[in-house]
């Protein structure tokens, strides 16, 4: 059975459930964050009524903020031998293979059903508006492999949770978070540039 090593892997490990804000981790005061903070777009009501949607593309058009938060996960991560960073699609994408190449780690993309043309391992998770699954190709990662896995914002959890469960993951990176998430099933940290707005 493929990554069966994980279960053990997190059994070992001191169970903690942390958040840790980039404020908080000896970037208090930095004008990074929150020039970050103020290129992502709230988008009122969409996809659905009472969803006020966290816009990244906004940040994307500013090379400078967009370099930036790049820059801040590199300088966390680059010390740190990992050897895999994991995007989760489609927002995951656009962050993880610039830290992976700044890093030297390889780029694995975690995607929705039936995107992987290979053979395929998946964990199913609850959105914050419904469910999904991530997939991701057998033998993309090896055992003992350290994994960082990147997406833009965490809501409720449930994707990186499924995330987790398909590798072995050393932290979990997002640009934006609520302060309250919990990531289930994870002894890790979750690293947060700045609270949702």
């Amino acid at each position: 059975k493929p990554h069966t090593h994980k279960h053990t892997f997190h059994t070992q490990r001191k169970q903690r459930n942390l958040k840790m804000f980039a404020a908080e981790n000896g970037l208090k005061g930095d004008p990074r964050l929150q020039s970050i903070s103020e290129a992502i777009r709230v988008v009122p009501h969409f996809p659905k009524p009472g969803i006020m949607f966290q816009d990244i593309t906004t940040l994307l058009l500013n090379h400078k903020v967009f370099k930036d938060t790049v820059d801040i996960f590199v300088d966390r991560y680059k010390d740190m031998g990992i050897s895999v960073v994991a995007g989760i699609e489609a927002r995951g994408f656009m962050f993880g293979p610039s830290v992976a190449l700044a890093i030297g780690a390889k780029f694995v993309p975690l995607r929705k059903p039936g995107k992987l043309p290979g053979k395929v391992i998946s964990e199913a998770y609850e959105l914050e508006y419904g469910k999904d699954c991530l997939e991701m190709h057998v033998g993309a990662v090896q055992e003992g492999e350290k994994a960082v896995v990147i997406d833009d914002l965490v809501a409720t959890g449930g994707t990186l949770s499924a995330a987790i469960k398909l590798l072995e993951v050393v932290e979990c990176a997002c640009v934006i978070g609520l302060p309250e998430v919990k990531v289930n099933h994870s002894d890790l940290f979750l690293v947060c540039l700045g609270d949702i707005r």
